[in-house]
């Protein structure tokens, strides 16, 4: 591949810290690669032969993550007018092909998280929530192991249920293998008759089954899993729920830097920050540390929790809910 390269070094760039088994790369795959530490980043790219020689790489590589992506870089100058439409329709067909396997592979997640949905209990115990101090909604336990529903609302209620999240006692998540992310979140607490005609949103459950109790239990929290997903989770919830005012509790990503650079980048607060201008009626907050006694891991509302007590959430909520209050009634 005459850009083999140069495509490792723009996903370089982009953040992926590839480990061993993620090389080489593989291209032509039927579908999207996962790779880098911690499978936090993906790729999908395929071979292109112009007909005046050589084979290069085409294709796209993104975060899980953050929901961003990027395509590769190729300088196409010398390629006449019939190897562009050439590339063109290559392209188109193999994303058909890829769009085909990506909307199989979901059914079968959502087949396995049925099965799995059916066999956990809506009784028992889970160390990791014991460990940050929630009591549980919305779950079911394997043994010690929480069992989360991952669903879109705006599916026929047979067909909600695409995933779950299972969390171990020592805090370790997995989704269900294949599922498709975007606009999967889980609901706690009812929407109808709401205080304020209000939803919150959060990435995290911990996180989620905090904000109820700090209010509660009088607010609806819809948990979206990631920053990335908050792009997708918050314009559905808008869709479906015209009358009722958005407020999305953002993580503070306070030492997250950028891969390659080493700037603070902050993803939480900078997703929840796009979607509450791009989304009508949406407002958004962070957790507010005291410097003496925050540590590097504090990030969210659960942290805040654990640090400070539950009446810090509390006070910061009560005092953004008392404004929405006044201008809002």
């Amino acid at each position: 591949m005459d850009n083999y390269a140069s495509v490792l070094h723009q996903m370089e760039q982009f953040g992926v810290a590839f480990r061993d088994r993620d090389l080489p790369l593989v291209i032509d795959a039927p579908k999207r690669r996962t790779c880098g530490k911690g499978g936090k980043w993906w790729y999908w790219l395929r071979s292109f032969r112009p007909d005046s020689g050589g084979c290069y790489i085409v294709g796209r590589f993104g975060s899980y993550k953050h929901s961003t992506s990027e395509k590769v870089e190729v300088d196409w100058k010398p390629l006449g007018e019939a190897e562009r439409a050439r590339l063109d329709a290559e392209r188109q067909a193999a994303q058909a092909r890829a769009d085909q396997a990506r909307r199989e592979e979901s059914e079968l997640a959502a087949l396995g998280a049925a099965d799995l949905w059916r066999r956990a209990s809506p009784e028992g115990r889970s160390p990791y929530l014991e460990r940050k101090g929630v009591v549980g909604e919305s779950c079911r336990y394997l043994g010690d192991t929480l069992v989360v529903p991952l669903l879109r609302y705006d599916l026929p209620r047979d067909q909600a249920l695409r995933a779950v999240q299972r969390i171990w006692p020592d805090g370790r998540k997995r989704f269900t293998k294949g599922f498709a992310k975007m606009g999967c979140c889980v609901r706690l607490g009812a929407v109808d008759g709401a205080m304020l005609n209000l939803l919150l949103v959060c990435e995290g459950y911990a996180t989620g089954l905090t904000l109820r109790m700090a209010t509660d239990h009088t607010l609806p929290v819809f948990v979206a899993l990631d920053a990335g997903n908050l792009a997708h989770v918050v314009p559905l919830l808008r869709d479906l729920h015209t009358d009722h005012r958005i407020l999305v509790c953002a993580d503070d990503d306070w030492k997250t830097r950028y891969q390659m650079t080493g700037q603070l980048c902050n993803p939480g607060r900078t997703a929840a920050r796009a979607v509450a201008k791009q989304v009508s009626s949406c407002d958004m907050l962070w957790p507010v540390f005291d410097p003496a006694t925050r540590q590097e891991k504090d990030t969210d509302f659960n942290d805040l929790h654990a640090r400070q007590g539950l009446d810090a959430v509390r006070r910061q909520l009560g005092v953004v809910l008392d404004a929405m209050r006044r201008v809002h009634g």
